[in-house]
């Protein structure tokens, strides 16, 4: 699952403007993976309003919007959000530009939610402990007492135990008989981070030169753990439960394909 459109803060101008992101994924299917988790937290949250931390383009943000949820999506890239309003002018959800560090500031006067996501890998661009921990107090303090979080990036442990340098394949549907390639590539650094190498090729069967790249970037990540995010989120008081994948499932270090987490604000909380 990938949906890294948060720039890294201190990160000049929108490296994701030239992106074919909307078209990457196969959001339908995706959301119906996901919908069941979706309707479990939201049924847990003291109230049914949904903030998306990093919402792309936005397609969770509407889909939350449609089954008549209070949703709103934060984020840095004006090119995402340009994609975005689509839903927005369709009643689908309200967007801003924001950064997630400063995410009370970014929303104000918006009052918190019930539900906080940060979904897609958006998290390892945060670099340090600091930004970690000013994540951390803004999730907390954009949401309702007892209100909770969804949080997903890629199992870290699992690629750089095993030494793994890509991530499979994505190939969609392109414009004019083209399709569009999308290559993960990376290379872990020291000190837990690595850089990521996200490439967009165009491939045309019936072209003599049938692959071109049409993006490509040098992104460092940092390679959050399960472990990390679990000390991070506690010591701001928040209930923190961890699971392997979108459906819940148990995590294992080595094998899982995700961090999942969900963290609940215990303040005055019931339950």
């Amino acid at each position: 699952m990938e949906r890294n459109s948060q720039n890294a803060p201190g990160e000049p101008g929108d490296p994701y403007s030239r992106s074919e992101y909307r078209r990457l994924i196969a959001w339908e299917r995706r959301i119906e993976r996901e919908g069941p988790l979706f309707e479990r937290l939201l049924a847990a949250a003291p109230e049914r309003s949904v903030l998306d931390l990093g919402c792309g383009t936005g397609e969770h943000v509407a889909w939350f919007a449609r089954q008549g949820v209070r949703a709103v999506g934060l984020d840095r890239s004006e090119s995402m959000l340009t994609a975005a309003r689509d839903h927005e002018a369709r009643g689908e959800g309200r967007f801003v530009q924001g950064d997630v560090l400063e995410a009370r500031a970014a929303l104000a006067p918006e009052p918190p939610f019930g539900l906080a996501l940060c979904l897609g890998n958006m998290l390892p661009h945060l670099l340090t402990d600091a930004d970690l921990a000013r994540f951390v107090e803004g999730v907390r303090t954009s949401l309702v007492p007892g209100g909770l979080l969804l949080l997903q990036i890629l199992n870290y442990e699992r690629i750089v135990g095993q030494g793994l340098r890509a991530l499979p394949v994505n190939v969609r549907p392109g414009e004019d008989g083209e399709e569009i390639v999308f290559l993960r590539l990376m290379t872990p650094q020291p000190d837990g981070h690595l850089l990521f190498f996200p490439t967009t090729l165009t491939l045309d069967a019936d072209s003599e030169e049938p692959v071109a790249v049409k993006t490509t970037r040098r992104v460092p990540l940092r390679a959050w753990t399960a472990a990390d995010l679990r000390s991070q989120f506690e010591a701001a008081g928040m209930r923190v439960h961890v699971f392997g994948n979108m459906q819940a499932g148990p995590y294992a270090p080595e094998t899982s394909p995700d961090v999942v987490l969900t963290a609940q604000r215990e303040d005055d909380a019931t339950g």
